[in-house]
């Protein structure tokens, strides 16, 4: 802070607290260098036995580190003084950040195929992403049970995914992403699917199966404003 206090006067060519920031800056660093390297020493420390906990979420010991380790290269990339990460922050951050986003699509991904895997594969293995031609030509035979099976499940599958990513996630940005991410994913999906059902012969049929875009809709909000 006290760093970007001090770029932020001399951008604006005012020396009138170079001062009083330079001697906070001294105040202040022997303080947290003291309290860093207690908390160096901690890790040595800790048994990491006691770091095992049967579950999903990760120990509080072990979040704490990645959080405070994530701040502090989050810092030292916008306004580092070379004392820790130095120039290698930004790339530490742009590496952990595409491992984050990789891993994040391929939760969605996981998401949706274990609650609506069989929406999701005809979806992929029949239905052009421009809903006008077909990867593979269906049929109302294709489409009815996952149509009829989507009908009966929904709202259930829609409850246990939510529950599975607050179980899994112990960051609540992160999980709401990918909450917001796999429900987006299959508004779309089921969007292409009933837009599949009203091309194909005998479609009409399978009307009065077919869930409203809107009640998917308001359900999925309900959802996504909690975590």
């Amino acid at each position: 802070l006290i760093l970007s206090f001090q770029l932020v006067m001399s951008n604006r060519r005012l020396p009138c607290l170079d001062t009083y920031l330079d001697k906070a800056l001294i105040y202040l660093w022997p303080r947290f260098k003291t309290v860093f390297d207690m908390y160096i020493q901690s890790l040595y420390q800790c048994d990491a036995k006691m770091l095992w906990v049967d579950g999903t979420h990760p120990h509080h010991i072990v979040r704490c580190y990645m959080e405070f380790t994530a701040s502090l290269i989050q810092l030292n990339a916008e306004c580092g003084d070379g004392q820790e990460a130095g120039e290698e922050a930004k790339e530490l951050r742009r590496y952990f950040e595409e491992k984050l986003e990789s891993n994040l699509v391929s939760f969605v991904d996981e998401l949706l195929m274990e609650y609506f895997g069989d929406l999701i594969k005809f979806v992929k293995n029949h239905i052009s992403e421009d809903l006008i031609s077909y990867t593979e030509c269906p049929n109302i035979a294709d489409v009815e049970p996952v149509v009829k099976n989507f009908a009966v499940k929904w709202r259930t599958a829609l409850e246990l995914m939510h529950n599975e990513v607050v179980t899994c996630c112990s960051n609540f940005v992160s999980g709401m992403a990918i909450l917001k991410a796999a429900m987006a994913q299959l508004l779309n999906d089921y969007n292409r699917l009933s837009e599949c059902v009203k091309m194909i012969p005998g479609g009409s049929s399978l009307n009065r199966n077919l869930v409203s875009i809107t009640s998917i809709s308001y359900e999925i909000r309900k959802y996504s404003r909690t975590l």
